[in-house]
């Protein structure tokens, strides 16, 4: 099972990340916005990855992986609920990655990839 100490080391190797809390769950911030939060007890997380990320995942594996999407004010796209016992690490990793580059400023995402800023 990918644990908090899994997805702690997986955020803080990326560039800027600091640790946060989200409704009294750890959290994963780049540039003041989370982009990985755990979540119901322990056993799942959500990574803040694209809709189009998000549903790849669920078609290769609904079991393992959720939308999720908020309603107090319409139909909001949050990301991608990850079940943490099922999940591949490697998979889990990948996520990770993508949801830190959708969150992150374009000029560090670009200083990551060795390119100008």
């Amino acid at each position: 099972m990918i644990g908090l100490d899994d997805i702690r080391k997986l955020a803080t190797a990326l560039p800027e990340v600091v640790e946060g809390v989200h409704y009294r769950q750890p959290s994963f911030l780049v540039g003041g916005v989370d982009f990985v939060r755990h979540e119901r007890g322990e056993t799942h997380a959500v990574i803040a990855v694209g809709r189009q990320e998000a549903a790849i995942a669920v078609a290769e594996d609904p079991d393992v992986y959720e939308e999720v999407w908020r309603t107090e004010h319409g139909r909001v796209f949050v990301g991608l609920r990850v079940d943490l016992a099922r999940a591949p690490a490697d998979r889990f990793a990948e996520l990770v990655e993508h949801a830190w580059r959708a969150t992150a400023p374009k000029d560090l995402v670009d200083t990551y990839d060795g390119g100008a800023v």
